[in-house]
């Protein structure tokens, strides 16, 4: 799979863009009612994918799809029927007739294209006959589209909308071939899903939904926001070389900008989709805003036209994406990708593209039949008629895809450890335990830590620190670290995982993760029972503070520490292991929890964390690697020591003394090094 195919969901998207504004300004020319074009196109484009979808891909649809195709036919013929009987009889009968041919022709024009385009392709096969049908039923096409507009507005008027439709048959060239993907030629009818499960893992199963909310949005947004162009018929051409521009450099911007934060270690595209919905949602609430005034002014309207099609363009590439990271995923997690899968996913974005269709289909079939001869002309007959009501469903849909990409599993460290596995399987070696983890992301309901990470984004804001000796952390994924740090009270966990450059898991306290009464009073007696405040006031921080931390533990997938109970101990370790085999760094504060930690230096250590070190020789003869580390709260300074390395060779009483020993020693001297430098300051 190449990565083009990331580029197939924009493409499905606004493929049909060109067309829509087009028969929109051209029905505004003929008829005075540019709405009347676009519900035409959009009949005709609704019928065309239904046909498609219906004919063969309809193995690909699920069973409670397929009954609701039966209802979306019935709401096509519906609309047909009532557009077919209300409006001849209230439009002139040779302008009508022209628009019907007009809008046919648009439809077999970019039918056709799509065909002729599979022949910049070099797995296409046809035959010499085929392909010369195909260029001839272009021209064929193209003359006849001229002729009817030629004769309709003559010469001297007839070359803008002549341009127009040039312009609509090279934009769609364009697209189709800029956004395609290999597999559109080679894999789509190679092979048949078959029995497999994949469907029902929660990623596949998130993405799916994700795809088709998002793809779905874009069509509402195209037929309602986009239409506000063809309330200017002089502007034929502007409109259309705007839509194609702001689509074109848009996606690629997109694609660059991915490239380029991808170079740069942000791997996970959720941020790029959410930042795009945001982006969208902010042009959608400005148009809206300025048809609620009643007045429509172009270069306004161009404006939110820009921000619409900027937000809408980079949330399709962060899904594309997501769409080319899928196979990956499953395959990493143990899961069988038949050969039909792409066909399954592009029969997703198409139904996404029928779905949107049908629904805006419905909104215009009622905006035409309420306004019938009163159709609106011009753009402020169109914002004086315009209900905010009407803009709910692009709302919804667009607020529904944002939850979904917020529901996505994949976040950077896991793209990462996908990347890692799959090198992994092509090297002829495996590792079970990462195997495991992955699986468990993509099959289990998995979210990510976004709240977690906007805590520390505004704790960064307020606790920034100096960081020293980052050099000495060495990363290494077959030999992670596991980090040693005093705990500082709140500063030491806060300070870690802001400020440690590598991914980590933390050991922390099981009373801390699970039951919220437990982890109130925890923080009650460790932290907020010494603060200089109202009693009141102590219980409630520690009630919030708990709040957090169940959630925040959750997020970050903190290991639990069973204290109390040495059998439930052991479940520590393992976890610990099967985290370390995975590739997963290793927090933990070994502190002696039955005394209050000092805010500064360090207090007595707990020699129970030596215990990993043996049994991380004995199970993968590998020499557990400690790095001391010190956060300091008065002085806002995170200082790295140097490496402590397990000596399997040593007895292990006298290793756990010596590593106790040397770890307490070196936390003390980073401790003195910045009350020097705090008081030579």
């Amino acid at each position: 799979m190449t990565r083009a195919a990331e580029k197939m969901p924009l493409r499905a998207a606004i493929s049909q863009l060109y067309g829509y504004i087009y028969c929109m300004i051209l029905s505004n020319m003929l008829t005075d009612m540019p709405v009347f074009g676009g519900v035409l196109y959009l009949c005709g484009e609704a019928v065309v994918i239904f046909s498609g979808t219906i004919t063969k891909n309809r193995k690909f649809l699920p069973a409670y799809v397929k009954r609701w195709m039966i209802l979306l036919l019935v709401v096509l013929l519906v609309i047909g029927l009532i557009l077919a009987g209300l409006f001849p009889a209230d439009i002139q009968s040779e302008k009508l007739w022209i628009l019907y041919a007009a809008v046919a022709l648009c439809l077999c024009a970019e039918a056709n294209t799509d065909r002729l385009s599979r022949f910049l392709n070099e797995n296409e096969s046809l035959s010499s006959r085929a392909k010369l049908f195909s260029f001839s039923l272009q021209v064929l096409i193209m003359g006849g589209m001229s002729a009817i507009i030629f004769y309709h507005f003559g010469w001297e008027n007839g070359w803008a909308p002549a341009a127009g439709f040039l312009l609509l048959v090279l934009s769609r060239v364009y697209v189709m071939n800029r956004f395609r993907g290999t597999f559109e030629f080679a894999d789509l009818n190679a092979g048949e899903l078959g029995e497999t499960d994949f469907r029902n893992a929660h990623a596949y199963h998130t993405v799916e939904w994700f795809s088709l909310l998002l793809v779905m949005a874009v069509e509402l947004t195209v037929t309602s926001i986009y239409a506000l162009l063809a309330t200017n018929r002089n502007e034929l051409l502007p409109a259309m070389a705007v839509a194609v521009v702001c689509t074109v450099l848009s996606a690629e911007a997109g694609y660059l900008l991915l490239r380029r934060t991808e170079k740069n270690g942000l791997k996970d595209p959720t941020w790029l989709i959410c930042s795009g919905l945001i982006l969208w949602l902010a042009g959608i609430v400005l148009c809206i805003q300025m048809l609620i005034a009643g007045k429509i002014e172009y270069i306004r309207v161009y404006i939110y036209l820009v921000i619409c099609t900027v937000g809408g363009s980079l949330s399709m590439t962060g899904l594309g994406r997501i769409e080319e990271l899928m196979p990956e995923a499953m395959n990493a997690s143990g899961e069988e990708i038949p050969k039909g899968y792409w066909k399954l996913r592009v029969t997703n974005w198409n139904l996404a593209r029928l779905l949107g269709d049908t629904l805006s289909l419905i909104a215009l079939g009622i905006f035409c039949i309420v306004n019938r001869k009163g159709l609106p002309e011009t753009a402020e007959q169109l914002a004086s008629r315009f209900q905010p009501v009407m803009a709910i469903p692009v709302f919804l849909v667009v607020i529904g895809a944002l939850i979904s990409a917020f529901r996505f599993p994949l976040s950077r460290r896991y793209i990462e450890k996908i990347r890692q596995l799959m090198k992994l399987q092509e090297a002829g070696r495996e590792n079970e335990a990462l195997q495991k983890q992955v699986a468990k992301v993509i099959s289990e309901p998995y979210r990510q830590p976004y709240l977690s990470r906007f805590l520390m984004i505004l704790c960064k804001l307020h606790f920034r620190c100096k960081v020293y000796n980052t050099d000495h952390i060495v990363s290494d994924d077959e030999n992670p670290l596991v980090f040693l740090c005093n705990h500082g009270e709140f500063y030491g966990p806060m300070a870690c995982k802001m400020y440690i450059p590598v991914p980590i898991r933390a050991w922390a306290v099981s009373s801390m993760m699970h039951d919220k009464k437990s982890v109130t009073q925890y923080i009650y007696d460790n932290t907020t029972s010494r603060q200089n405040m109202p009693e009141f006031e102590k219980r409630m921080l520690a009630r919030m503070a708990a709040w957090l931390s169940v959630n925040v533990m959750s997020q970050l997938e903190c290991i639990p520490v069973y204290r109390d109970s040495p059998a439930k101990l052991r479940e520590t370790f393992r976890l610990t292991m099967e985290a370390m085999e995975a590739g997963d760094n290793v927090l933990i504060f070994p502190e002696n929890p039955e005394n209050k930690y000092p805010s500064e230096g360090i207090g007595e250590l707990s020699p129970g964390f030596v215990m990993l070190a043996d049994i991380y020789w004995k199970r993968k003869k590998k020499r557990l690697r400690m790095l001391p580390m010190y956060a300091d709260k008065k002085r806002r300074r995170v200082t790295f020591g140097s490496i402590i390395e397990y000596n399997p060779e040593s007895n292990l009483k006298d290793e756990t003394e010596r590593i106790v020993r040397e770890t307490r020693k070196q936390i003390l001297a980073m401790a003195e090094a910045g009350t020097e430098a705090g008081s030579k300051a």
